[in-house]
């Protein structure tokens, strides 16, 4: 296996959010998952396997929409055949609860930290290992709603 760029590990996170933006089909995310020793983190619950990952998956992407991230920061740190990202990331996102009469806008800033390792399962040559999602509280932004 060639040896992993920081362009490679840069456009790798871009397809996470955008995956992440535009709802794509599960089937196409699941290769950017590992599938052994897979753990992620969110406030909402932990990720352990496909079978979990996907309730996630379908209940975030049915109640958030006009979801746009923006990476603001990755920072790179090679540990042995893995890599720890360091990742601010913004987040702007609709959400809506029947049978609310409004939806809600929030908009915000996320300190991640994920573990990617070398993979052949999709185009980028790299899978998620470890993602933690909230490794400081959420940063909103003031007049946004907060979850």
């Amino acid at each position: 296996m060639s040896k992993i760029t920081d362009q490679q590990i840069q456009d790798f996170v871009a397809a996470w959010y955008q995956a992440l933006d535009f709802h794509i089909p599960i089937e196409q995310v699941y290769p950017l998952l590992a599938q052994e020793g897979l753990v992620m983190s969110f406030p909402d619950g932990d990720i352990k396997d496909k079978a979990s990952f996907k309730v996630w998956y379908d209940r975030v992407t049915n109640i958030f929409f006009d979801e746009n991230h923006f990476v603001n920061e990755v920072k790179i740190t090679p540990q042995g055949s893995e890599f720890v990202l360091d990742i601010i990331v913004g987040w702007q996102a609709s959400w809506w609860i029947a049978p609310q009469p409004k939806s809600k806008r929030v908009s915000m800033d996320a300190t991640q930290r994920w573990v990617v390792r070398a993979s052949s399962q999709n185009a980028f040559g790299l899978e998620i290992v470890s993602y933690n999602a909230t490794v400081e509280p959420f940063k909103y932004s003031p007049g946004f709603a907060r979850l």
